[in-house]
């Protein structure tokens, strides 16, 4: 592996974990996103529960999964009386579940189409209700496979049924009948052992508007005996229904007593609200902390990576410099021997000063390679290619002090041929151009190179290795 590929890839470790530190922790999942939503809604967060169904639809990558993120998005809409806004999510879920082409999707975007139907309705020209139980109903025909979808839908057909027999005086029995079956169905439908308790409030409906008070008195304090002792929103909601109950038969002592209950379970739910919402600010603290701890590290890391390699370049560079110049005395070393190798033979020694000559024209490192090898081979156990780095050596040096000195290709080449004895006529006619010109040139050349005469000149050029 050369130095450059060396080079290369240590440039690349160092950028792969700058991108790392850069990026920092992933990104939440689409599910991550969609989870946090509904445990926040669980905890009536609406607005950040919002937030973070937002990010899912943002996040998704299928029309399943935007689909499902618009359908949390319509029943948060529901929860925060945006039923406009929730209207669109609804229809909008519709759209993609079917192109998606799963039913679980398309019932739950139906589920929500027939909430907000039977939202809003003030007056008995408002409402929605049939056009929601054919929503629900077509939704329920999607859900045969998901069992807790299918109870949710069951309660909602409920609520249509309830709201088909708000504005009748006296209730239509059939349709009353219809709305507890539904009920009944959605418990028996449902595998969840706390179903019960959230079809508390579909049951209060359904005994109010019927007027059976002492059935739904019974409910109510079927559902307390079974509600954990920490549920204490549910609990809550079934003593304020037992206010509304007791109240309604004219049984005052235990009217009172049921509002005291409220009072109780409230005060117990928002002190759990409130430490459930300390405790989320202590976790979200701690994890900033963990994170800043983190993101230092990685700082520190990077800092490491940077510096190692640095340290790793720096060395690789002095060595291959330190083998250049080794090169370079080794191949002066031979090329002394080669010169002085036979003095009495003018015919061997004018190819070498011919060869070096044309060696010293060149600027391409790997063209002087190659004709290095060309020209001497590695006779007698001379080495072209210490040759060759003796002379690139010379040819750096002497590009640097022509750029130091701002010598003109022109320039240097009246140099060259004043090394040779050439007048300045002859080096005019050499080049084709004016004695004036070349004496122009000199002048020039006498002035970058602080000298005063053709011999000086030559003498520092020769110094310099220039010609």
């Amino acid at each position: 592996m050369s130095i450059r590929e060396i080079l290369f890839l240590l440039a690349g470790t160092v950028l792969l974990t700058l991108s790392s530190c850069r990026t920092g922790g992933k990104e939440d999942s689409w599910d991550e996103l969609l989870q946090e939503s509904d445990r926040l809604a669980s905890l009536q967060e609406w607005e950040p529960a919002t937030e973070y169904a937002l990010k899912a639809l943002s996040a998704g990558k299928t029309t399943g999964d935007r689909s499902l993120a618009l359908s949390r998005l319509a029943s948060l809409d529901i929860m925060t009386w945006r039923d406009a806004q929730g209207w669109e999510h609804a229809v909008e879920a519709e759209r993609l579940a079917r192109l998606d082409g799963t039913d679980s999707l398309i019932s739950g975007a139906l589920l929500q189409k027939g909430r907000l139907q039977l939202c809003g309705a003030i007056t008995e020209g408002e409402a929605q209700d049939a056009d929601a139980l054919e929503t629900l109903q077509e939704a329920l025909s999607f859900a045969s496979s998901t069992p807790g979808l299918q109870a949710d839908i069951l309660l909602q057909i409920s609520q249509a049924y309830i709201g088909l027999n708000r504005f009748s005086n006296p209730v239509d029995p059939d349709i009353y009948a219809k709305a507890g079956e539904a009920i009944n169905r959605a418990v028996s439908v449902s595998t969840d052992p706390s179903f019960p308790s959230r079809a508390l409030p579909y049951w209060m409906r359904w005994y109010r508007q019927g007027g059976n008070w002492k059935d739904g008195i019974a409910c109510c304090e079927k559902v307390l005996e079974g509600l954990k002792e920490d549920d204490h929103l549910m609990r809550s909601q079934c003593w304020n229904n037992l206010v509304m109950l007791y109240a309604q038969s004219g049984d005052v002592e235990n009217t009172a007593r049921a509002h005291q209950q409220y009072v109780y379970a409230m005060e117990y739910y928002m002190q759990q609200k409130a430490d459930a919402r300390l405790q989320e600010m202590e976790t979200r603290y701690e994890t900033s902390l963990k994170e800043a701890r983190i993101a230092r590290m990685r700082i520190w890391v990077l800092m490491l990576c940077i510096l190692a390699a640095a340290l790793v370049a720096l060395v690789l560079l002095s060595l291959a410099y330190i083998r250049r110049i080794k090169a370079s005395d080794r191949g002066k070393e031979q090329l002394l021997r080669l010169v002085s190798k036979d003095f009495t033979s003018p015919q061997f020694n004018r190819k070498v000063s011919e060869s070096l000559r044309e060696l010293s024209s060149l600027e391409d490192e790997a063209v002087v390679r190659d004709r290095c090898k060309e020209l001497f081979g590695d006779e007698d156990g001379f080495i072209a290619e210490d040759v060759a780095s003796y002379i690139v050596n010379l040819l750096e040096e002497r590009s640097r002090e022509v750029k130091k000195l701002g010598l003109t290709a022109r320039e240097l080449e009246v140099i060259r041929l004043s090394r040779e004895g050439l007048s300045a006529s002859e080096i005019a006619d050499r080049l084709h151009v004016s004695v004036y010109t070349i004496k122009n040139h000199k002048q020039n050349i006498y002035l970058k190179m602080d000298v005063r005469s053709n011999a000086e000149m030559l003498s520092k050029a020769n110094q310099l290795g220039l010609s």
